[in-house]
């Protein structure tokens, strides 16, 4: 079998698989057990949303051979319309002051949502991508920015390791609670 190799999302065979990925782990679709030690995903794509999102910042995907093991996908702040459940966060996240300057004003680049599927996990696989996600974008944004879902735990511990702070915790309009966390590129690029 192929070496595992880290790169940009660019084919349609590829995006198709991030959404079969997405698919199998979005909280819908798993157990609760599987939700706690897993994490999940919380928000679903269509294949033309990606390419839209694929021409404005290819999302960072491992691959093994043709199979897509894990992803991280970028999305500019253009796209918070676009997704319903992800609005309430990019108005809440616009608003927060970071370094004496609004995130909305500060061309951040936000973090979709990342997966790794089942039989790659343990490989830390989302370190890796993250690395690669900040080494192709840090010149072009000072910022990366994600939301998690409280209740994923799993998500939020894996975020903190990579190096992202807490921003913000709030309640969406539709009742779900988020923690917003930051990682800023700008800082210490020698270490990562």
């Amino acid at each position: 079998m192929s070496r595992l190799k880290i790169t940009l999302a660019r084919k349609d065979y590829q995006l198709k698989q991030i959404l079969e990925l997405q698919r199998a782990n979005v909280i819908d679709a798993v157990d609760a057990a599987t939700a706690t030690s897993q994490g999940f995903v919380t928000a679903t794509h269509d294949l033309p949303l990606l390419k839209q999102m694929t021409a404005s910042a290819a999302s960072v995907i491992a691959i093994e051979g043709r199979k897509v093991l894990g992803y991280c996908l970028a999305m500019t702040r253009e796209f918070g319309e676009s997704v319903p459940v992800l609005t309430a966060l990019f108005e809440r996240q616009d608003a927060i002051a970071h370094r004496g300057q609004l995130l909305g004003e500060s061309g951040y680049l936000v973090m979709g949502q990342i997966c790794v599927a089942e039989k790659a996990r343990g490989q830390k696989l989302a370190d890796r991508m993250y690395k690669y996600l900040r080494g192709c974008y840090h010149l072009r944004f000072p910022y990366c920015v994600t939301a998690i879902d409280r209740r994923n735990t799993r998500s939020q511990r894996v975020h903190e390791r990579i190096g992202f702070e807490k921003l913000d915790r709030f309640t969406a309009p539709n009742g779900r609670d988020w923690v917003l966390v930051i990682w800023n590129w700008r800082d210490g690029m020698e270490g990562y």
